[in-house]
């Protein structure tokens, strides 16, 4: 099990939450939010980095039956302002 790239990703993941807060900065209580980035760093995020960064993920260009044959994101920015922009 390679503990530097689970951090890596969660870099990522937390990268992703930190995007919704910018948007809902003075308009939402703490503990709303923390619930809210826990949400997104626990569940939303891994399920489309799979999506996308996985051979077999249905967005993936290396899995032969994506959809539209895949999407190529160079340095992950496209799946975290993704997931961020979404939430």
């Amino acid at each position: 099990f390679e503990w530097t790239m689970v951090f890596f990703q969660y870099t990522f993941a937390a990268a992703s939450a930190t995007i919704v807060s910018g948007a809902v900065a003075e308009r939402a209580q703490l503990l709303s939010y923390v619930c809210v980035s826990a949400f997104i760093t626990g569940l939303v995020f891994p399920a489309v980095a799979h999506w996308c960064w996985a051979s077999t993920g249905w967005l993936a260009t290396s899995n032969p039956d994506a959809v539209l044959d895949g999407m190529l994101d160079f340095a992950g920015s496209g799946v975290v302002h993704m997931t961020g922009g979404i939430a």
